[in-house]
C-alpha cells in the first residue's frame, strides 16, 4: 500500500478508490497539489471530462475554491449537478488592456508574423489609440496606417485580412474594444459559490473561440492573483493553448508562475504527445486514463516513474479508471474515479 507522505488532516477531496488494495481506501487530492497544477489526460471516451467535472465540484462544495471551467464543447452542463453557466455573449472581454500579454496571444492565435506584429504594435501606441470604439476603427487605422517601407504594404493587406473575422456580426459582441480601465471581475467572482461554466462551444470560428478562451482564462487568473483570491481553473482542449506547433505563450507562462498565488491549472487533453514540455514539468498531479497512443506512452514513461507492470496497464484501462501520480504519494497508483 502506498504511503501518504502529506499530513492527513491537510484539507483535501477524494477523487474515488484505489483499485488492487486490500482494504480498500480513499484516493486522495490535498489541497496543496491543486495549486501545483494538474493534468488529466486519456483518449476520447476514457472519461477525462468526468474526472475533471468531480475534482470541480467537490473543490467548490467541499473546500469552497471557486471554480471556473473553460466549456469547450458545451458538456459540463450534464456533468455538474450544481454550476453557474454564463454564455460568452453575455460577458464580453476588452481586447485590449494596454498588457503586453493582449497582443501575444493575438500573435499567437492569428499566427501574425513579425512585420504584422510590429505594426499592430504601432497602432496599439498612438497616443490616439484610445479614440478607437470599434473593431472597424482599428481595421480602418491599418489600412490608412502609413507606409514606412516597401514591405509595409503587403503586411498591413495581410494583417487586416486576419483580424477582420473580429468585425463579423456574430462575433461583433464578444469583444469590447478598447476602454481607458481594465475589466473587473468583482461580481463574476461573488457568483462563484459553485462551478461557473464558460460555454464557448457556439462560437464556430477557432481563431475567435481561441482568442475569447485564452483572454478570459487571462483576465480572470490576473484578477485573481492581483486580488489573492484561491482559484482553480479547468482548460479542456488544452491542445488550443498548450500545441508544440503554436503555443499561446502567456498561458503557457501561467503553468510555471501562478502556483505561488494559490491558482490551480487543471490541463485536460487526449494527446501530451501534442503539448508543450511545461505541460507535465508543471503539473505535479496527473491522472492518466486509458492511452492508445505509442507516442503519448512514451512521453508519459519518460516523464512519470512507474511500474512497468502499471504501464503496461495503461492502454487497457476501463473507462474511468486512471493511474494516478501526485505529490502525496511515492509511486502511482491505479484509482477509479467516483
Amino acid at each position: 500500500m502506498p504511503v501518504e507522505e502529506f499530513d492527513t488532516n491537510e484539507p483535501h477531496i477524494i477523487l474515488g478508490r484505489v483499485l488492487s488494495s486490500i482494504p480498500e481506501y480513499s484516493a486522495k487530492l490535498y489541497k496543496s497539489a491543486l495549486f501545483r497544477h494538474i493534468l488529466i489526460t486519456g483518449t476520447t471516451g476514457s472519461g477525462k471530462s468526468y474526472t475533471a467535472s468531480k475534482i470541480a465540484d467537490r473543490l467548490s462544495r467541499d473546500l469552497k475554491i471557486p471554480v471556473v471551467i473553460i466549456d469547450w464543447h458545451g458538456e459540463y452542463q450534464k456533468l455538474l449537478p450544481y454550476h453557474t453557466t454564463l454564455n460568452p455573449r453575455e460577458f464580453p472581454l476588452q481586447l485590449f488592456t494596454g498588457e503586453p500579454d493582449d497582443l501575444s496571444i493575438l500573435t499567437s492565435i492569428f499566427e501574425l508574423t513579425p512585420p504584422q506584429e510590429y505594426i499592430l504594435e504601432k497602432i496599439l501606441k498612438r497616443k490616439d489609440f484610445v479614440k478607437l470604439k470599434t473593431i472597424d476603427g482599428l481595421l480602418e487605422t491599418i489600412e490608412i496606417f502609413p507606409e514606412e517601407s516597401t514591405w509595409f504594404r503587403e503586411s498591413k493587406l495581410s494583417l487586416h485580412r486576419k483580424l477582420s473575422v473580429l468585425s463579423r456580426e456574430e462575433y461583433s459582441d464578444l469583444f469590447k474594444f478598447y476602454e481607458p480601465t481594465n475589466v473587473t471581475f468583482n461580481k463574476l467572482f461573488l457568483e462563484l459559490d459553485k462551478p461557473l461554466l464558460i460555454d464557448v462551444s457556439k462560437i464556430i470560428d477557432l481563431s475567435i473561440k481561441k482568442l475569447y478562451a485564452s483572454l478570459l482564462v487571462k483576465r480572470i487568473v490576473n484578477y485573481a492573483t492581483k486580488n489573492l483570491k484561491q482559484l482553480a481553473v479547468i482548460i479542456e482542449e488544452a491542445q488550443n493553448y498548450l500545441s508544440k506547433q503554436n503555443p499561446i505563450k502567456p498561458i503557457c507562462e501561467m503553468l510555471r508562475e501562478i502556483r505561488k498565488f494559490n491558482i490551480g491549472l487543471i490541463v485536460v487533453a487526449q494527446s501530451i504527445s501534442q503539448l508543450v514540455e511545461d505541460v507535465m514539468a508543471n503539473t505535479n498531479t496527473k491522472i492518466i486514463h486509458a492511452i492508445k497512443s505509442k507516442q503519448d506512452l512514451e512521453v508519459i514513461e519518460k516523464a512519470v516513474y512507474m511500474e512497468h507492470s502499471l504501464l503496461s496497464l495503461i492502454p487497457y484501462l476501463e473507462v474511468g479508471e486512471a493511474v494516478y501520480s501526485t505529490i502525496s504519494l511515492k509511486k502511482p497508483i491505479l484509482i477509479r474515479i467516483e
